[in-house]
């Protein structure tokens, strides 16, 4: 192993000047005398958001139009309006004849299947008010 050598560090030391209470308090009334002289000003506040002279950066983003059908017969517009799910996913009736019969019996068993479970928490939640 390599022996650690020692070095010794000569360290002066540096005689700190005592400071008298009668210093100490001049620069405090100096400070204050300077205070007296300048009246307190608060600096202006910013204002917030956007310079007024600001410059737009590029063209806004492009908006789609709105599309009004008009209906031209007369008979729709007199007719009650109709219900209209607000999610027509739910609602769409399974296919009774499918390209693939595997997968038109799948949805039906999945269909039942959440059917059962929203019928089992409506019967819960009945018997906790019963």
């Amino acid at each position: 192993m390599a022996e650690i050598q020692e070095v010794a560090l000569d360290i002066q030391e540096i005689p700190q000047d005592i400071v008298s209470q009668e210093e100490i308090a001049s620069p405090a009334s100096e400070v204050e005398a300077v205070l007296e002289e300048q009246p307190a000003t608060r600096p202006k506040a910013r204002p917030k958001g956007r310079p007024k002279g600001a410059a737009n950066k590029g063209p806004g983003k492009p908006r789609a139009k709105k599309v009004t059908i008009q209906e031209e017969s007369l008979e729709t517009t007199l007719a009650p309006p109709v219900y209209e799910p607000s999610s027509p996913r739910r609602n769409k009736q399974i296919p009774e004849f499918g390209v693939n019969d595997v997968a038109v019996e799948m949805l039906r068993l999945l269909s039942n299947q959440q059917q059962a479970r929203q019928q089992r928490k409506r019967d819960l939640y009945k018997s906790w008010f019963n």
